[in-house]
């Protein structure tokens, strides 16, 4: 049934992902479907805008040719209803007219346009058409003007429509929309793949101390029994004893995870030595030759929940003692203060290390290279490490020879000032 459970919770899990992978590339998708479709409309724009401009061009010739007014009026009013800028110059460069209400420059009198000496253009206006109709040239190629005996009579320069240049930048608009949508659906699938895995730790560990809770109360009764019979000093009820409150601190860590523990605890190196010697009385059991020390020191301030720190240490150190070859190796726990504040704390083995595909899994819920494990270990270890130490796990080295995980600790924050 256990086992079951298990599938059938990460089971989930697993399609949550898969649900994600598909919303993800539904998105992507319509991406790029809406962004092909507006470059395509966006060329459309433009060669409607450049045949309208090429029409335009066949009747200019009026606005060059000293027409009666009556003849050039619906050029001009033509001219100034295109969203397409436009300008008109003559043979010599001078610029005759241009549609005001786009191009946002004010068209100044017939006879400020034709004093100009356009060898030497001074008019700040002149200046400034001049300088704009170059720079369409070098986007779009000009129209020459012709008059109906097919002689040349000037030059309509053109740009981009508004319309042309707003659909250009349509699509990075909608990318950045839709990368700023997908950022606020991860963050929420996140969020709640979060709340779903904190609940599930929750339920496991209150669930887990519940059913450790009626046996170790049923053991503390036989235990007092036993040492009403037998020497309280005895060996084996002294360490039986131990093992006890090994349970019922076991016991204590489970029902702590799901809220914020209470860190108080400062003794790290205390906790450390408790914690190989706990092993140690205990290495002739696990069959084989193992070596397990501490090295190094620590002096800066942390503060910690003695506790649950305890369960990182043990996590760490089981799994490497699983991982030595032939139960044969050394397990060090190595102990260093980091410059400006906090701890680093290295659980390194000598066993067969971590294969590459692995690595980026093993702190994910349910991952597991064992047979009958359930892949929790060391995603407590990471939850205890990283949410409640506000601290660091990951794997700093692994090879052939052994993996070495490193935790970094906080330092401990300052006491208010009074």
């Amino acid at each position: 049934m256990g086992m079951g459970w298990r599938h059938k919770v990460f089971g989930k899990i697993r399609r949550q992902d898969l649900f994600n992978l598909y919303l993800l590339i539904g998105g992507v998708s319509i991406v790029v479907a809406t962004t092909i479709f507006t470059i395509n409309m966006s060329k459309s724009v433009e060669k409607q805008s450049f045949l309208a401009t090429q029409l335009i061009s066949g009747v200019a010739s009026l606005l060059l040719e000293n027409r009666p007014l009556d003849e050039v009026r619906p050029v001009v009013s033509m001219i100034n209803s295109i969203e397409v800028p436009i300008i008109l110059s003559n043979n010599e460069g001078r610029p005759i007219m241009w549609n005001e209400p786009v191009i946002g420059i004010p068209l100044p009198e017939y006879q400020v346009l034709f004093q100009e000496n356009m060898s030497k253009p001074s008019h700040p206006i002149i200046l400034e058409i001049l300088s704009l109709a170059a720079a369409y040239d070098q986007e779009q190629q000009p129209f020459a003007i012709f008059n109906p005996e097919g002689k040349r009579v000037g030059t309509l320069h053109y740009g981009r429509s508004a319309l042309s240049q707003r659909l250009r930048i349509m699509p990075y608009l909608e990318l950045m929309v839709m990368a700023l949508f997908f950022l606020v659906i991860l963050w929420a699938l996140q969020n709640k793949k979060d709340a779903q895995a904190k609940a599930l730790f929750a339920g496991m560990a209150k669930e887990t101390a519940h059913q450790l809770g009626t046996p170790l109360t049923s053991i503390m009764g036989w235990m007092a029994l036993l040492e009403d019979r037998l020497d309280k000093d005895d060996d084996v009820i002294v360490e039986l004893n131990r093992d006890v409150e090994r349970l019922s601190m076991i016991s204590s860590r489970f029902s702590q995870i799901g809220s914020m523990p209470k860190l108080t605890d400062t003794d790290l190196v205390g906790v450390v030595d408790e914690t190989i010697t706990y092993f140690q009385n205990r290495l002739p059991h696990l069959g084989g030759r193992v070596e397990l020390r501490r090295e190094g020191d620590s002096s800066n301030p942390v503060i910690f929940n003695r506790d649950l720190l305890g369960w990182v240490l043990e996590n760490l150190i089981k799994n490497g003692i699983d991982a030595l070859s032939e139960g044969k190796g050394t397990i060090t726990v190595m102990l260093n203060d980091i410059p400006g504040g906090g701890v680093e704390m290295r659980v390194a083995d000598t066993g067969k290390g971590i294969p590459a595909r692995e690595g980026n899994k093993i702190f994910d819920p349910g991952f597991t290279t064992k047979k009958r494990g359930w892949g929790m270990g060391l995603a407590l270890v990471k939850r205890i490490a990283t949410q409640y130490h506000n601290g660091k796990i990951r794997i700093e080295s692994t090879s052939q020879h052994g993996t070495t995980f490193l935790v970094t600790m906080p330092a401990a924050p300052e006491p208010p000032k009074s």
